[in-house]
This record gives structure tokens, sequence and C-alpha cells, in this order.
């Protein structure tokens, strides 16, 4: 498939976000943020899809575990 461009107008503060996403994720450009970002929110809303909505990550030097709380998600799992 071949590559398409595509422009995106983000404001200000979105703007900010998506370079802190960037530079926190070693990312080599904004554009490969937001490719890896829409990776994982559609891996998220496929296991959305079965009913799975709730996202928890462990810290493996402590084992301490959180949930996150993905508000596209509790809804995707109600569909």
């Amino acid at each position: 498939m071949p590559n398409k461009r595509v422009v995106f107008t983000f404001d200000e503060r979105s703007l900010e976000g998506l370079d802190q996403i960037t530079k926190q994720g070693h990312y080599n450009s904004m554009a490969e943020t937001v490719r890896d970002s829409l990776s994982i929110n559609r891996a998220l809303h496929s296991q959305a899809d079965e009913g799975f909505t709730q996202l928890v990550v462990r810290n493996p030097k402590t084992g301490e575990e959180r949930m996150i709380i993905i508000p596209s998600l509790q809804s995707a799992g109600k569909r």
C-alpha cells in the first residue's frame, strides 16, 4: 500500500502533549508516535470488543499494580 500524506491540526496543548509523548517514548518523529498510538488504541479496542475493559499495569520491581481507566474502552465494552 503506498504511503498517504495526512495533515493534522493540533491546538497548542495537544501539540505539546504529542511532543512530550514523542520525547518520552524516544520516537524518531511525531508521525511514528501517532502510528504507534493508533496501533495501541486498535489493540485495546479489540480487547474491549471481547469484553475486556480494565487495564492493569504492574511494576515488576515492586509487584504493585494499578488500574488504568480509559473511558472509551468502558463504552466499547458495553456494545
